[in-house]
This record gives C-alpha cells, sequence and structure tokens, in this order.
C-alpha cells in the first residue's frame, strides 16, 4: 500500500510539475513525501514495528491533511469529469484516501498476528527453546553482529 500510494503521488506531482500547475515547493514537496514512503516501505515489510507505527499514523493523517486542502477538494470535485484534472484526482483520491486507509484497516485486521511475531524472536521460531539447532544459528547471528560491529569501527 505504500509503495502503491508513493507512485500515485508520484505521477500526480510529475504531471504537476510538467503542465506547471502548481508552485515547485508543492512538487517538492511531493517529492519529499515519496521518498518517505519507499524509504519506509522496505521496514515495513520486514515488520519493523516502528516504521509500521508511523506508517499508520501518517494513513490517519493523509486523508484529513488532503481535506483540509481547498485545492485537494477542489480536484476531487473534478473526478470523472475527464481531462487532466480528473486524472490528477483520481491519482489523489488513491495516494491520499484508498491506499492509506486500506493499509490501516490492514494494521486493524491483522494486528493480533503484528503482536505475535514480536513476541517471538526470528531466530528461535522453527523449534523449542531447548533446540540446539536453534541456539548454534542465534550464537551464529551474534556472531555475525559482532563481526560487523569490529569491521564498522
Amino acid at each position: 500500500m505504500l509503495i502503491a500510494s508513493a507512485v500515485s503521488l508520484g505521477l500526480g506531482g510529475i504531471f504537476l510539475y510538467i503542465y506547471a500547475l502548481v508552485p515547485d515547493i508543492l512538487v517538492e514537496t511531493t517529492i519529499i513525501a515519496v521518498i518517505i514512503l519507499l524509504g519506509i516501505s522496505y521496514p515495513v515489510s520486514k515488520g519493523n514495528m516502528l516504521a509500521i507505527n508511523i506508517s499508520t499514523v501518517l494513513g490517519v493523517i493523509a486523508p484529513f491533511i488532503s481535506l483540509g486542502t481547498p485545492a485537494h477538494v477542489g480536484v476531487l470535485e473534478q473526478i470523472g469529469k475527464g481531462g487532466l484534472i480528473g486524472f490528477l484526482g483520481l491519482l489523489q483520491l488513491l495516494g491520499f484516501y484508498i491506499f492509506p486507509i486500506v493499509f490501516v484497516l490492514l494494521r486493524i485486521v491483522f494486528h493480533h498476528k503484528l503482536r505475535e511475531s514480536r513476541s517471538v524472536p526470528a531466530h528461535v521460531s522453527g523449534g523449542e527453546i531447548g533446540d540446539s539447532g536453534n541456539l548454534d544459528s542465534a550464537d551464529k547471528s551474534i556472531s555475525k553482529s559482532e563481526s560487523s560491529k569490529s569491521f564498522l569501527k
């Protein structure tokens, strides 16, 4: 949903820039939003709870930010009337409303699954705590992280 929202906003930003429909600062703000959405999508896909929480907050506030902007409301009114403005309204609807709201709804629906995945460390999943294979893999992952730390020094 984050990538889909970023693509919708990015396409809209490209058209706004090409046709000089808004000041450059708004196009630059759109670019920053797209970069943030793309940047946070990877940690979200890996189950990073901080990234998921930030994305959820963004998904909640995005529609309100758009509704609080008179130009956005005017563009939404043009959906279905054809032309470039109608197309931009559709992209806005997808990027500021549909995809963010779906993300938040999925977060609500899968809340318990996210909580369960946080309570079981990744290196322990697949067996019981007494399973030496898991402990060995945990030891290896610890030693790898320690060696990478010494490499970075």
